[in-house]
């Protein structure tokens, strides 16, 4: 959580709001960028384990998990202002993923990508301070959530 303590929270913040603003685009997009990274991962989502790489993007099934996943980070952004809240939030998000098999790896890659998704999407809005405080923001993330594992 000390990582969190010293992130540009409104680079962040900022950042996403633009991404959120379309949120029902962005999610699935983001999810096939994932998934095209790691291949491996499609198994561990029962709804969309079968689904062909090329179609999942227009899936019904991949739509909804990714905007239920980056809405479930748009709520941890949001709490960034409020530690105990985030905390509350991250232990929950550890507990939800017990016995899936997701380790400290799965979420350190999904890091990555959405970085590299965001820089992609956002251009030059996506700073090198944005950069930075995405960074910092993802591995305070992952290290509390690995922690409550």
């Amino acid at each position: 959580m000390d990582t969190l303590k010293t992130v540009n929270v409104s680079a962040v913040q900022n950042t996403w709001a633009i991404v959120n603003k379309d949120l029902n685009t962005h999610a699935p997009h983001f999810y096939v960028a994932l998934l095209t990274a790691h291949p491996e991962y499609q198994p561990m989502f029962p709804t969309i384990a079968n689904v062909p790489a090329g179609e999942l993007l227009n899936n019904a099934a991949l739509k909804t998990l990714s905007v239920n996943v980056l809405t479930k980070l748009s709520e941890l952004i949001g709490c960034m202002g409020n530690p105990d809240a985030l905390n509350a939030q991250l232990v929950d998000l550890a507990n939800q993923h017990k016995g899936r098999g997701t380790t400290r790896a799965h979420f350190d890659n999904l890091s990555k990508v959405l970085i590299d998704f965001l820089a992609a999407k956002l251009g030059g809005e996506f700073t090198p301070e944005a950069r930075q405080a995405w960074t910092a923001t993802m591995q305070g993330i992952n290290t509390v959530v690995e922690a409550s594992s």
